[in-house]
């Protein structure tokens, strides 16, 4: 077929939804013919804007979930705060799941929202 002529990557840039990046390295680990064996994944934005750090603790805070009797910019602000930190829980995840995934290799750099170097 003509894909056998395609070689595979030697790197793969993911900055994707934050929901699905466990399926994204999973579908370029498993898969020698999208990315080469020993080949590069670079994660984007594994620290989300710093609260992946205290994630855990942050998460369930209750006095962050009561609506504010103030202006709308006020309760924009706090609808912003609660999408950032489930999306924080979310690379949290990511970070746990794919640092014990066996079949890779991962450093994290805390470059601005932060990076994942994940060797295959």
């Amino acid at each position: 077929s003509s894909q056998s002529h395609f070689a595979p990557f030697d790197i793969a840039f993911v900055d994707a939804d934050k929901t699905r990046l466990m399926d994204y390295v999973d579908a370029l680990v498993s898969n020698d013919r999208l990315l080469k064996k020993g080949g590069l994944i670079i994660v984007d934005n594994v620290l989300w804007k710093g609260l992946v750090l205290d994630a855990n603790n942050s998460v369930h805070n209750s006095s962050d979930e009561t609506t504010p009797t103030g202006s709308s910019e006020e309760k924009e602000m706090l609808k912003k705060n609660r999408r950032a930190r489930k999306l924080a829980m979310n690379m949290h995840q990511f970070n746990s799941e794919v640092v014990n995934d066996e079949r890779v290799e991962v450093v994290m750099m805390p470059i601005r929202d932060g990076l994942s170097l994940i060797r295959k």
